[in-house]
C-alpha cells in the first residue's frame, strides 16, 4: 500500500509540544506527515524529536519546485484563535493559511483542533468561524476528548494539562471516516 499524504498544520498554543507524537501517530497509521508550522508554532517544536521530519515553513520562490506532495489529508492541531478566524474568512498571507484555505478550496479532507481560552473563545467571531469550517467540511474535535459535537474553550492555565490527555488518534479515526483504508 502505497503511504498517503498528511499535512499538519501547527499554531503556536500548548498541545504544539505534541507534535512529534503526531507524526509518530500517523505514520503508525501510513500516513507520509509534515508539519507546516506558524511562526508562533517554532519554539514548541525546536525541542521535540520530529523523528527527522522536515519542517516546511516559509513560501517556496516561483522558481523553486514543489517541496512536498499533494495531501490527502490536512490537519490543524492545535488551531489558535488567530489561525481559525484568518482561515475561516479566506486570509491566505502566510503559508500554514495558504495551505488551510487551499485544503478547503480542494475539498482535501480536514480535521481541526480548536484551542483557544475562555476570553478569546467568547468572542462572537469564534462561533462564527467555526460554524464557517464546519459548513465548509471541517471536522472540529474538542482537544479535551475528541468530541466531534462540541468544542470547549481551554481554561485558563490548564493548556499543559489538556495537552497531556490529548490523543492523535482521535484526529486521525476522523480522518479514517473520510478516508477509508
Amino acid at each position: 500500500m502505497t503511504n498517503r499524504t498528511l499535512y499538519i498544520v501547527v499554531c503556536g498554543a500548548p498541545l504544539a509540544s505534541r507534535a512529534g507524537d503526531g507524526i509518530r501517530a500517523a505514520r503508525e497509521q501510513g500516513w507520509d506527515a509534515y508539519i507546516i508550522p506558524t511562526d508562533a508554532a517554532l519554539p514548541w517544536l525546536e525541542s521535540q524529536d520530529l523523528n527527522g521530519l522536515t519542517v516546511v515553513s516559509g513560501n517556496r520562490r516561483p522558481s523553486d519546485p514543489q517541496r512536498i506532495p499533494r495531501a490527502d489529508a490536512v490537519v490543524a492541531a492545535p488551531l489558535t484563535f488567530n489561525t481559525l478566524n484568518a482561515w475561516a474568512n479566506g486570509n491566505a498571507n502566510t503559508y500554514p493559511l495558504t495551505t488551510l484555505c487551499a485544503a478547503l478550496g480542494s475539498r482535501t479532507p480536514t480535521v481541526a483542533v480548536p484551542f483557544a481560552k475562555h476570553d478569546l473563545a467568547g468572542h462572537p467571531a469564534w462561533h462564527a468561524s467555526l460554524a464557517v469550517l464546519r459548513y465548509a467540511g471541517v471536522r472540529i474535535i474538542d482537544p479535551h476528548d475528541g468530541s466531534a459535537s462540541a468544542v470547549q474553550p481551554i481554561k485558563s492555565g490548564s493548556g499543559d494539562e489538556v495537552s497531556r490527555g490529548f490523543r492523535w488518534n482521535w484526529v486521525l479515526r476522523q480522518l479514517h471516516e473520510d478516508i477509508p483504508g
